[in-house]
């Protein structure tokens, strides 16, 4: 938008875009140091979903931790919701930029976070996309909670297609990867708390994965990694909290917001280290006639205190596992085969365990961990696909000392030309198919699609059934065919319950080529070649096919290709003309 002004408000600047919306710091024109932000609606598609989110600002008005809405209006064609400016930054940026958080600072923000959910569940409302960049800490380290733009309401119309996925993959719960009516997106929130909570204190993600279908896979069948094993100094109740809000059943997470926080407030004195506080616990009443003696126990407990810190924390022999040396891959080796191995320094000791991180950004922002490993060398089950990685690896030993990771290591995949595969898709009765998200035909029951060696995704559209979407995640090989099959269910309705009983269709090929090519013609149906036939009579289920034929004329390879639709029982002609 290149309008300085915006109904009363005059633009600053631009902020950010998400997928609702555009967003620009401004000022009240008539009162200047009135600073509010501006969503301003990008897809006139999500209209309703805009206004329902300006709704929910409204009843949740009042509370001091959550952003509060301060105007909704339309400025020519578009419209508009005026925000409370916070002057802070999101919770994501101020990691990014201290560093992890101190053990009390975690637990406090995530106190808050809960006390405000609560109050949001109260009335009926669960936010559905709790994640560090919608939690803001303003000026004076207070929390509040931003972009309630996917939240939900009790009394909510459904303006989700049914079975789709709302929020940020990373902190979803498994649950709301294919939701329904009875999902508790309560308990779902509860999820994501427990997610932001366990990267405060160990700096990762409890699941990882290349793709949404593999996060959603990761969370439906495993465990997170034991967080004290990524950080020994987190007490084991407070394990326990973050492992009961992460559990893949919602019934065994907690069941409110408040039960959570009630749950921290148990341990929260307890999660700051002795050693950090230990020079502040020195202050003493004094007693007639040992003033003097007073004053020389509070000089020695700091210096005891210090003394302690020294010997067991300093001053062991044992000071915990060496950092493992990197033996392969070498420093940008470059790897020809799709899977790579690592091997390292054996270092953590007997009944210690490596813990590997391997990522294509060398930020590690959301890298690949492999916990919990006892040998020296690991090979990744996954194949790879071309490009550059990196890769780390740490030692923990068996009481739980951490080496810390070891520097970054690099390589890359690069594929021999011959490193395909084929995935062979098969729908019933029939549908659209997808690699990829790329559409590669329409309203097939079979189709084989060459693909590069990797993870690649397969779906299969079908607006008349129950599912409308069916999705399959393949890994592909080298010269390996995978197989992909999808099967919809329809409504018993006798106007849509799809007739699979055969019918034929007459396929002749003429020309005027002063040749007859009826038993030269090679005849293709969805992809697959057909015996020649004479007739040449084929059996197709119902439904729509792409026909193609091909014929060999002068040295030439002559091809044309239709779609036929059998709607009915019966006998159906389609003819193919060749000309000059």
């Amino acid at each position: 938008m290149t309008e300085k002004a915006i109904g009363s408000y005059k633009v600053i600047k631009r902020i950010g875009e998400g997928g609702m919306a555009k967003v620009y710091l401004a000022v009240h024109k008539d009162v200047p140091n009135l600073k509010v932000v501006l969503k301003i609606l990008s897809d006139p598609r999500l209209v309703e979903r805009f206004r329902s989110e300006a709704d929910k600002l409204a009843l949740l008005d009042g509370h001091g931790k959550i952003c509060q809405i301060k105007h909704f209006f339309n400025h020519g064609d578009d419209i508009v919701i005026a925000m409370e400016y916070i002057d802070g930054q999101p919770l994501d940026e101020l990691i990014k930029d201290t560093g992890q958080l101190s053990l009390s600072e975690s637990l406090r923000i995530v106190t808050d976070i809960l006390d405000t959910l609560e109050f949001a569940h109260q009335r009926g409302i669960s936010h559905r996309d709790i994640k560090p960049s919608n939690v803001m800490v303003d000026s004076k380290s207070q929390v509040k909670i931003i972009d309630f733009g996917i939240a939900k309401a009790e009394t909510d119309p459904d303006l989700t297609v049914a079975g789709s996925a709302c929020g940020t993959p990373t902190y979803m719960a498994p649950e709301q990867f294919n939701p329904t009516d009875q999902t508790d997106y309560v308990r779902a929130d509860i999820y994501a708390v427990g997610t932001l909570l366990y990267f405060l204190l160990t700096g990762q993600l409890p699941f990882t994965g290349d793709n949404a279908f593999a996060l959603r896979d990761a969370k439906l069948f495993n465990d997170p990694p034991e967080p004290r094993g990524l950080n020994p100094e987190i007490p084991g109740a407070l394990q326990e909290i973050v492992l009961k809000a992460l559990h893949k059943d919602p019934n065994d997470r907690y069941a409110t917001a408040r039960e959570m926080g009630e749950a921290l407030s148990t341990i929260e004195g307890k999660a700051i280290p002795s050693r950090v506080a230990a020079s502040e616990k020195t202050e003493h009443i004094p007693v007639k006639g040992k003033k003097k003696r007073g004053k020389i126990i509070s000089i020695l407990v700091p210096i005891m205190a210090a003394a302690v810190y020294i010997v067991f924390i300093q001053g062991g022999t044992d000071k915990g596992p060496k950092i493992p040396q990197m033996y392969a891959p070498r420093p940008n080796m470059e790897i020809g085969t799709p899977q790579a191995t690592f091997s390292w320094e054996a270092t953590a000791g007997e009944g210690g365990a490596y813990t590997l991180e391997f990522t294509s950004d060398s930020e590690f922002t959301n890298p690949r961990i492999i916990n919990d490993l006892t040998s020296t060398s690991v090979t990744i089950p996954d194949s790879l696909p071309e490009g550059r990685y990196f890769w780390r690896i740490g030692a923990v030993s068996r009481d739980g000392r951490s080496s810390g990771f070891s520097a970054i290591g690099s390589f890359s995949v690069k594929l021999p030309e011959f490193a395909r595969g084929i995935i062979n898709v098969q729908v019933n009765p029939s549908g659209d198919i997808y690699v990829d998200d790329s559409l590669c035909g329409t309203g097939l029951n079979q189709l084989s699609v060459p693909a590069d060696v990797g993870r690649h995704i397969v779906s299969a559209r079908n607006t008349a059934s129950r599912q409308k979407r069916l999705v399959d995640t393949v890994l592909v090989a080298s010269g390996e065919t995978i197989e992909s099959r999808h099967r919809f269910t329809f409504p018993k309705t006798a106007s849509n319950t799809p007739k699979l009983q055969p019918t034929t269709y007459d396929i002749r090929i003429g020309s005027n080529m002063g040749s007859n090519p009826v038993f030269g013609g090679m005849v293709y149906i969805d992809g697959v070649l057909q015996d020649n036939r004479t007739p040449n009579t084929y059996s197709m289920t119902l439904g729509k096919h792409m026909v193609r034929v091909t014929l060999s004329h002068d040295g030439r390879e002559l091809e044309k290709t239709d779609s036929i639709v059998v709607a009915k029982n019966g006998e159906h002609k389609l003819i193919f003309i060749f000309e000059e």
